[in-house]
């Protein structure tokens, strides 16, 4: 009996596997280069997110407005104050999200 059933649980767990995925979750990572976390009016800031891990899709969106698909973005604001830039990273179905702001001083 057991010898029957251990073929049964291999082809289950294969099964459920197969429709939850072996993928692991992503982890969202956003750095800036050069600039750190702060930076003066029209000057550009580039946004770096191939720190995050097991990513297959980024989705930038930058003060709840702009969208952006790529890994790496740069930006340039035209107002001072605090700009909050959320990263939205996924594969398989599985997503992870970070927010980095940043200060913009005139």
């Amino acid at each position: 009996m057991v010898e029957k059933l251990v073929p049964c649980l291999f082809v289950a767990i294969v099964f459920v596997l197969g429709i939850q995925g072996c993928g692991s979750k992503p982890f969202a990572c956003i750095t800036v280069e050069g600039n750190e976390d702060s930076i003066h009016v029209n000057q550009p800031v580039s946004l770096n997110g191939y720190c995050s891990s097991n990513a297959e899709q980024y989705n930038w969106e930058v003060n709840l407005d702009s969208v952006y698909f790529t890994p790496r973005i740069t930006l340039i604001f035209a107002a001072p104050g605090e700009q909050e830039i959320y990263l939205l990273v996924s594969n398989n179905g599985k997503s992870a999200g970070t927010i980095k702001k940043i200060t913009v001083h005139p």
